[in-house]
């Protein structure tokens, strides 16, 4: 009895492996292929992360090059020339561009540039709010007061990096139509504010003086 128990365990081994092997001949490529995916798709996220790294360094270095051009056309050019590795890229050239252009017209295609990346929703909101701001310190020729305040109250919501700095431009905004005590009152809030910077405070406590009112009874 127990031989006959032996064989049978035997037999039952058999069969076992040989299910498996034919398993493994059956099925075997699924394994291979799973492990040659794992493996081609790690060497592409290195390859990805040193084309990125490779590309960032051009920019900088095709920037770097543009700027140290003495002449500002010449500047303005090789920027223009520049390929941006991505939509943050873009942001950022625009800035250099709108800052070359500072105290002059803007060309069309300046202006369309600038636009596409304002468009560009894959910008980060910072990098966009950022655009926005410096285009609208230099719109008091080509947009009404109206646009103007509208734009600047949209920058100037709550959470927005540069809200503080809109609230300013809006005080400069109410000087502009006369309102002195709609500034003041401005000026008031914006020196309360838990995230007044120091340059800010000094500008607002100077308005405050030029208007006649003492910045230290705000918080009487």
């Amino acid at each position: 009895m127990s031989d006959t128990d032996s064989f049978l365990q035997e037999v039952s081994e058999e069969l076992r492996r040989d299910k498996l092997y034919r398993n493994i001949r059956k099925y075997g490529w699924v394994a291979i292929l799973f492990v040659i995916v794992i493996v081609g798709a790690a060497t592409y996220r290195e390859y990805l992360k040193s084309q990125a790294a490779t590309e960032a360094q051009l920019f900088g270095t095709s920037i770097i090059d543009a700027l140290n051009e003495k002449n500002v056309v010449d500047r303005v050019t090789k920027l223009q020339k520049i390929n941006a590795p991505g939509a943050n890229a873009e942001a950022i050239l625009a800035l250099l561009l709108l800052a070359e252009s500072n105290g002059k017209e803007n060309t069309n295609q300046e202006d369309r540039f600038l636009s596409n990346v304002i468009e560009n929703l894959s910008i980060e909101a910072h990098y966009r709010d950022l655009l926005n701001f410096k285009i609208l310190l230099g719109s008091a020729a080509t947009m009404n007061i109206d646009e103007r305040i509208s734009a600047f109250e949209e920058i100037a919501r709550p959470g927005n990096v540069y809200r503080l700095l809109a609230e300013e431009q809006l005080v400069l905004i109410e000087l502009e139509q006369g309102n002195s005590e709609k500034a003041v009152e401005k000026l008031s809030q914006i020196l309360l504010d838990a995230e007044l910077t120091a340059g800010l405070r000094n500008r607002a406590t100077q308005m405050m003086i030029a208007l006649g009112r003492d910045p230290g009874s705000i918080n009487n």
